[in-house]
């Protein structure tokens, strides 16, 4: 017995360090770029493969950063030590040659980026060119067969909302998926170019915001952009009554107090000179997705977030009219990523009190991390007014998309063949098996049966870790349900496989004795007789235990809407991306959605 633990053990450590270092194995060379545009400067990366959740080092990445935005850096909070970095003073963006015309600013949005090196590059490609022409029909005359071209100008500023690199933010991460990537399309052209600007995502704030503070707020040079922020949160004006402000609430959709208090201070400021001012507001999720009006004030859901930081903004700009200052915050576009793809939820304008809410909220996640389907989005959703306590409903339709949903829809049925496209998540379950069959095998207590949940137990625990915790009773009740349901059947494949399947006398032909040089590796390690089914147990156990995960989030989602990273990063698409275009006048805020089809290869 303790030679076969000796073995094991060794088994165990080869299959670890295979699937840790496969990707290390399997990489690209590094690439010789240059940072300028004279080729003086030389610049090394790696271009980096999309990640693949569902492997051995996805899974590891998840589990690690799940465990440590849950439990560490929810103690570990460096927002708050930011207070010592100095303040920005809310112009640098108009007064850093950004402002080129006096009738428009323009500036560009981007999120989740710095993925695998195709998909970001095509998108940065696209992002940093100084002008191209842009076909469209007229939105109030779609029956006009003629399209109207006008000419898109690259933005004085980019403005990245959040998840700069993936799967963690990281000093070679951002190297080899970030400013590589961005160095190869737009080296430096030795001008004042333009600025870049970004708050951080859940995949950057895994490290605790170290590598990011050291990439945005050391005031340097990103290929031909320029940082000046100073911490991971702005806020800035781009006309006189126009201002963008980036919130860093990705912690359990939590905002620190001095973070709030910045805020509220530059409100305070800015309506000192304005009577009215108008905000795009960029946070860190699409709150509004999963948000139940109906369970407002009886538990937490991350919409709360949003509605605390508005109400307090719009509050301190009502308690300036005891110093007889008179103005008004409005709060035109709510803006975020995190989700990888292009949803616009729009106000109908007939809505009571139209001028004074959120009109649009948008979320543009499209940088170049893998595709969310569109299939989930609801086409009506009813949200709170945000600047009071009250109950009232406001009704926002679902005005645009992409990719569509009929083609996302199609997309989740790939979960039908998920043991083949994710055959490294089938593999890691091929050594899994292995060892519950060895031990299955050479015991006689009752650690025989007991071994047999170690599957069920591993699927049950990735399922869990993926489960929001802010969901209804309702949503909870239905969630236990599936999770039990997948490990019963999980423990029942086991089951079949090792006790049930050996006693058939018709699978003869799948017995070891076939293969000469089985029954000498089971010589070797001593098998004990009437175990003539081995290899094709851990085959099969684990093509069917993948088959069933892969079913289960199927499921999962098309019964409940569940599960829709999982289902979304099942099948990598490095397709489909999309990246917003600003133009702000004094008079409009006038928003262009650039959709990507094809990435270069």
């Amino acid at each position: 017995m303790e030679t076969l633990f000796f073995y094991l053990l060794l088994l165990v450590a080869a299959a670890f360090l295979i699937f840790y270092f496969k990707d290390s194995l399997y990489s690209a060379k590094k690439v010789k770029i240059f940072k300028d545009i004279y080729e003086k400067y030389p610049y090394y990366f790696i271009p980096q493969k999309p990640v693949k959740w569902f492997d051995f080092t996805g899974l590891m990445n998840s589990f690690r950063m799940v465990s440590l935005s849950a439990d560490i850096l929810s103690i570990i909070d460096k927002r708050e030590m930011q207070t010592a970095l100095g303040k920005d003073t809310g112009r640098e963006l108009i007064e850093n040659n950004c402002d080129e015309s006096e009738e428009e600013f323009w500036f560009d949005f981007i999120a989740d980026t710095g993925d695998g090196f195709d998909a970001t590059t095509s998108v940065f490609y696209h992002l940093t060119r100084d002008s191209y022409t842009y076909s469209f029909k007229n939105e109030f005359d779609r029956d006009v067969e003629h399209e109207t071209e006008i000419k898109l100008k690259r933005g004085s500023v980019l403005v990245v909302g959040g998840d700069l690199v993936y799967p963690v933010g990281s000093e070679i991460n951002y190297r080899d998926r970030f400013k590589g990537p961005l160095r190869l399309v737009a080296p430096d052209t030795r001008e004042l170019g333009p600025i870049l600007i970004a708050t951080p995502g859940n995949h950057d704030w895994y490290d605790g915001l170290s590598a990011f503070f050291r990439l945005m707020c050391q005031r340097s040079k990103i290929s031909d952009y320029r940082t000046v922020q100073n911490r991971s949160y702005f806020a800035y004006s781009l006309r006189k009554n126009v201002h963008l402000m980036g919130i860093d609430n990705q912690l359990l959709g939590d905002i620190d107090i001095p973070q709030m208090t910045f805020f509220t201070e530059y409100v305070e400021k800015i309506s000192k000179g304005n009577d009215v001012n108008h905000v795009i507001l960029l946070i860190a999720e699409p709150y509004w997705y999963n948000y139940d009006i109906k369970d407002r004030h009886k538990r937490r859901q991350r919409m709360d977030s949003l509605e605390y930081i508005i109400r307090t903004m719009k509050e301190a700009v009502r308690k300036l009219e005891n110093s007889n200052i008179k103005s008004e915050i409005i709060f035109d576009v709510v803006l975020t990523g995190d989700i990888h793809h292009y949803s616009h939820y729009k106000l109908n304008e007939n809505a009571k009190g139209y001028d004074k809410e959120i009109k649009h909220y948008i979320t543009s996640g499209g940088g170049g991390a893998f595709g969310h389907i569109t299939h989930f989005l609801k086409d009506e959703i009813k949200l709170p007014i945000l600047q009071n306590t009250t109950t009232t409903e406001l009704k926002y339709e679902l005005d645009g998309k992409y990719p569509s949903k009929e083609k996302s829809g199609k997309k989740t049925f790939w979960n039908l063949i998920f043991f083949m496209i994710n055959y490294e998540f089938t593999v890691l379950l091929f050594f899994l098996s292995s060892i519950v069959a060895c031990i299955f095998c050479y015991s006689d207590s009752l650690l025989k049966w007991l071994i047999l949940f170690v599957i069920p137990m591993v699927f049950y625990f990735i399922i869990t870790k993926v489960t929001s915790a802010e969901c209804s009773e309702e949503e909870q009740w239905k969630s236990k349900m599936m999770r039990g349901t997948l490990f019963v059947l999980s423990f029942c494949i086991q089951l079949w496989v090792f006790a049930i399947f050996p006693e058939y006398s018709g699978v003869i032909f799948l017995k070891d004795s076939h293969l000469s040089f089985v029954n000498q590796v089971k010589d070797f390690f001593n098998v004990p007789a009437g175990n003539n089914y081995l290899i094709a147990q851990v085959i099969i156990s684990a093509l069917l235990q993948s088959i069933l995960f892969g079913w289960y989030i199927l499921a999962g989602y098309h019964l409940f809407k569940f599960y829709v990273t999982e289902i979304s990063s099942g099948k990598i698409n490095t397709g489909n991306k999309n990246f917003l275009k600003f133009k702000i006048t004094d008079k409009e805020i006038v928003i262009y959605v650039v959709a990507i089809r094809k990435t270069y290869q």
